[in-house]
């Protein structure tokens, strides 16, 4: 999308997948092809020596350890990112927590921050120290057509917003939050729901946006995102609050 934003996603780029009916990983994997490439190989000289290609792949796993084996599987085997998938989760969530995977990404390499990603398609539980982060995805053209989320209201035609949660280390976190202390993570998910409507309201710039001018001095001009939260937890938390606490 226009500007770069990794939180916003045409529908138009969701990676076609096809998935098994089971709980697992899906790998995603970068590959400059060349001569020389393990995978996806060219001759010399042909024109698409040097394109990049994603490669993506689904491994079973125990749901109770999927998110301890992606988070080690990033790092050891070197791969663009993880996703956790559980197979209740739609496929086409599936498909935005794999594109979203990969612009979070480019986007955390330009800041010099860690780049091992682990999304997941569906809020995961977690033990060992590991910490969920929900993120919130406005999706353009969402296959599902213009309705938001189940209890949230719709937003612009075409336009849906959807919850892709990130797990990271303590370390990552830390690292990401960049000294911001951010609202407890307990009540941030218990607004939720309330923050998926607010973001949509944002970017509708209605005059529906409860505490509008906090809120909108708080964005100052940017999309509502969970890193916005974490910065401004007063006014984005008391807007969400007002909303109620819908499901995300």
């Amino acid at each position: 999308m226009a500007g770069g934003d990794p939180h916003a996603i045409a529908a138009a780029d969701l990676p076609p997948l096809r998935l098994p009916y089971a709980d697992g990983l899906i790998t995603i994997d970068r590959v400059r092809r060349a001569p020389d490439s393990p995978v996806c190989r060219v001759r010399p000289g042909d024109p698409a020596e040097g394109s990049i290609v994603t490669l993506v792949d689904f491994v079973t796993a125990d749901p109770a350890q999927a998110a301890r084996t992606a988070t080690a599987l990033v790092r050891t085997a070197d791969l663009t990112a993880v996703a956790v998938h559980a197979r209740y989760a739609p496929t086409a969530v599936a498909a935005l927590a794999v594109c979203f995977a990969g612009r979070v990404r480019d986007a955390r390499a330009g800041r010099d921050l860690s780049v091992r990603i682990v999304l997941a398609d569906h809020r995961p539980e977690l033990s060992g120290g590991l910490v969920r982060v929900p993120h919130i995805v406005a999706v353009h053209g969402w296959p599902n057509g213009p309705s938001g989320p189940q209890g949230g209201p719709k937003g612009p035609v075409g336009v849906t917003d959807r919850v892709v949660w990130e797990i990271m280390s303590a370390d990552q976190h830390r690292a990401w939050l960049g000294g911001f202390p951010g609202p407890d993570r307990d009540g941030l998910e218990r607004h939720l729901g309330g923050l998926v409507a607010l973001a949509g309201l944002v970017r509708a710039s209605g005059t529906q946006v409860p505490h509008r001018e906090e809120v909108l001095r708080a964005l100052a001009g940017g999309p509502l995102t969970t890193e916005a939260v974490h910065r401004h937890p007063g006014p984005l938390l008391a807007a969400a609050a007002v909303l109620g606490n819908r499901e995300a």
